[in-house]
């Protein structure tokens, strides 16, 4: 059962999504506090655009939305804590493919992406920088890709561990290319980039590397998005540095508890998509390297669908096991 503020804050935004009425009657629900679970760290790259793209919404809603930072688990902690609540508007989720590739790797997570939430917004995408170690004679893919040939089992690469993001680049870039590297699962991927920078590692795959490649640290040699990072304009995807199967291009979408109201989503939509329309917002997101996206929520849904297919073809070409 829903408590009556609960309701009340449901019906006023069912409403809204039908009829229209002002921001006013919103506020009125008596219930005007929305909860987002967002399944990482405070600080990270999914946490910054949340709350630069909710604050906006909330103004547009005038509705408080109230980010709640619930890690752990690989992202799984606050999604299935999403997945349990009421589907009544008050708690979403904003997060990343780790949504999609949990399942993947850990056999004791049982959840259906396609079926276990349901998108709201596609925020924006983004594809992970291709670092090298400024030590390598390398300046292009092309160049580390013959260098890694003749140096099998030579080379390393850095993740943020077993199943995380750059671990799937890594594999498939080996599948790709023909390579062997070794790859060294970390805790996270700003160890791994460290690493890196300090020519113990010779290659991760990290949005944050922006600021080493600067300093002369690393080299970013590619990204492995549909379209270049914002960031580095001069930096080709692989596919345009003739690699054209190596496309890797992550999301970042806002979700609800299944069950919730079609005109409920409807209405968060919209506001997602007003607030991804402000060129300060848009400019704000190219900063941290995402190029706004957009859309209706089966946007999001198809993201979510073709990571499924992409990630777990790679876990079966690479015969990768993950123990839970």
């Amino acid at each position: 059962m829903f408590h009556p503020s609960k309701r009340r804050l449901l019906k006023a935004l069912v409403g809204a999504a039908v009829l229209g009425p002002t921001t006013a009657a919103l506020a009125q629900s008596g219930a005007n506090v929305i909860k987002v679970v967002v399944p990482f760290v405070a600080g990270g790259i999914t946490d910054q655009v949340a709350r630069g793209v909710l604050d906006r919404v909330s103004k547009s809603l005038a509705l408080t939305m109230v980010i709640e930072n619930r890690p752990g688990a690989g992202s799984r902690i606050g999604s299935e804590t999403v997945m349990r609540a009421d589907p009544d508007g008050m708690t979403l989720l904003f997060t990343n493919p780790s949504y999609t590739i949990l399942p993947i790797t850990d056999s004791t997570v049982k959840y259906d992406p396609v079926k276990a939430l349901m998108p709201v917004a596609l925020v924006g995408t983004y594809g992970l920088p291709v670092v090298v170690s400024a030590r390598l004679p390398v300046n292009t893919l092309g160049e580390f890709i013959a260098h890694a040939r003749k140096n099998p089992g030579q080379l390393s690469y850095g993740s943020a561990g077993m199943g995380s993001g750059a671990h799937f680049a890594g594999e498939f870039f080996q599948r790709l290319t023909g390579t062997e590297m070794v790859h060294v699962p970390y805790k996270s991927t700003s160890a791994a980039i460290i690493d890196v920078a300090g020519g113990v590692l010779d290659l991760t795959f990290d949005a944050t590397a922006k600021s080493y490649a600067d300093a002369g640290k690393v080299k970013i040699i590619a990204v492995t998005g549909k379209h270049r990072d914002p960031r580095l304009p001069g930096v080709p995807t692989a596919a345009e540095s003739g690699l054209k199967e190596y496309v890797l291009s992550s999301w970042l979408g806002l979700f609800a508890p299944p069950g919730t109201p079609a005109p409920l989503l409807e209405k968060l939509n919209k506001a997602v998509n007003a607030a991804l329309a402000d060129p300060t917002l848009v400019k704000q997101l190219e900063d941290l390297g995402i190029t706004a996206a957009g859309g209706p929520p089966a946007a999001l849904a198809t993201s979510v669908q073709q990571d499924m297919t992409v990630y777990r073809r790679i876990a079966t070409e690479a015969k990768l096991t993950f123990k839970p």
